[in-house]
């Protein structure tokens, strides 16, 4: 147990935030899988993926729907013939490429089976939806190539 001071958190981090599996943690770390599991059972690490899955989920969710606001926004601000809020533009601008990570995180995240299926249809209608929405207005603005 002298492995567990060293090397439990980078364990931990992999299992619970990088969703790795206890045999491809057991190739990185010099732990193998019968500790990792152990390990896991003490430190009830299904619950924090779980927990911490949830919380990402859930912080995404309120990113999408914080995007599409300022998109619509500045959409209803050149409709009217005004300049939308430089500050929104700088914040989608600044966003889309993090929503590229947020895409690969949806679809990998979301649980498999029929249900997972449908629910990785939805993240990617979504997706999908927000980009055109957000490339359409960077262009009316001319800040899209």
């Amino acid at each position: 147990m002298a492995k567990k001071p060293e090397y439990y958190p980078d364990a931990q981090r992999l299992y619970v935030q990088e969703r790795l599996t206890f045999e491809a943690i057991a190739q990185q770390l010099p732990v193998s899988d019968r500790t990792l599991r152990e390990w896991a059972k003490e430190g009830e690490w299904v619950e924090r993926r779980e927990a911490f899955a949830e919380v990402q989920t859930k912080s995404h969710d309120k990113l999408h729907k914080m995007l599409g606001l300022l998109i619509d926004r500045a959409c209803e601000a050149i409709e009217e013939g005004k300049d939308p809020n430089p500050a929104q533009l700088n914040f989608i601008k600044g966003m889309a490429p993090s929503l590229v990570k947020l895409k690969a995180y949806e679809e990998n995240a979301l649980p498999s089976g029929s249900s997972g299926a449908e629910e990785k249809a939805r993240a990617a209608t979504r997706y999908e939806t927000v980009m055109e929405e957000m490339q359409k207005t960077l262009q009316q603005l001319g800040l899209a190539g």
